[in-house]
């Protein structure tokens, strides 16, 4: 399940045009023994003040973007780009966005608190001690094949270095933390894995 970060949210449009699935999903702190989401360090979006309607619009939005049909990779078609523009334009307004930008602020701003939500206490600590727990879990697991763990730990490393995101707002971790089981689902649908 992501709400997508806004370069995640670019590429997959581009990548539904091409033919490949619009990533579905939150991007919620995965599990210790995966690559964190923040290993990738999209560019933040801007935050903005969260309001429950724009976290049910996500939700419901969300499947609807990623069942728009892709094209074929090897044939850009920009009148099927404009298409898949116009559809995901008139879903995200069906849901209570003005325009996929919004869209896109309230799902950036959701990923923000998400990141920093431990999975097992459903409590906001920060990306930090997150991927400090990743990281060891990842170190420790003895079934990961050496050249994947030592990927991931870069991974991570690299994560850590960047330092601490700026901290969501209280309202904002408010808001996410009571829906945290909500959007955990919608994750574990989107992306087939149990959360």
């Amino acid at each position: 399940m992501t709400i997508l970060s806004r370069s995640l949210f670019a590429a997959s449009v581009s990548a539904l045009l091409a033919g490949t699935a619009l990533v579905p999903g939150i991007a919620l702190a995965q599990a210790p023994a995966q690559v964190p989401a923040q290993a990738a360090a999209p560019e933040p979006g801007k935050a903005i003040a969260l309001t429950q309607g724009q976290i049910d619009g996500l939700l419901v939005a969300q499947p609807e973007l990623a069942r728009l049909p892709g094209a074929a990779p090897d044939k850009p078609d920009p009148k099927a780009e404009a298409q898949a523009q116009a559809e995901a334009e008139a879903i995200v307004k069906r849901n209570g966005f003005a325009s996929l930008e919004e869209f896109q602020d309230a799902s950036d701003t959701v990923d923000a608190v998400l990141g920093g939500i431990d999975p097992e206490t459903k409590s906001y600590v920060g990306a930090t001690p997150l991927l400090k727990k990743q990281l060891a879990a990842v170190q420790a697991d003895k079934s990961m094949p050496a050249t994947e763990k030592a990927e991931a730990v870069k991974e991570i490393e690299a994560a850590l270095a960047a330092g601490e995101p700026e901290k969501p707002s209280p309202a904002n971790i408010t808001l996410v933390t009571r829906n945290y089981a909500r959007l955990s689902a919608a994750m574990a649908e989107g992306d087939g894995k149990p959360k």
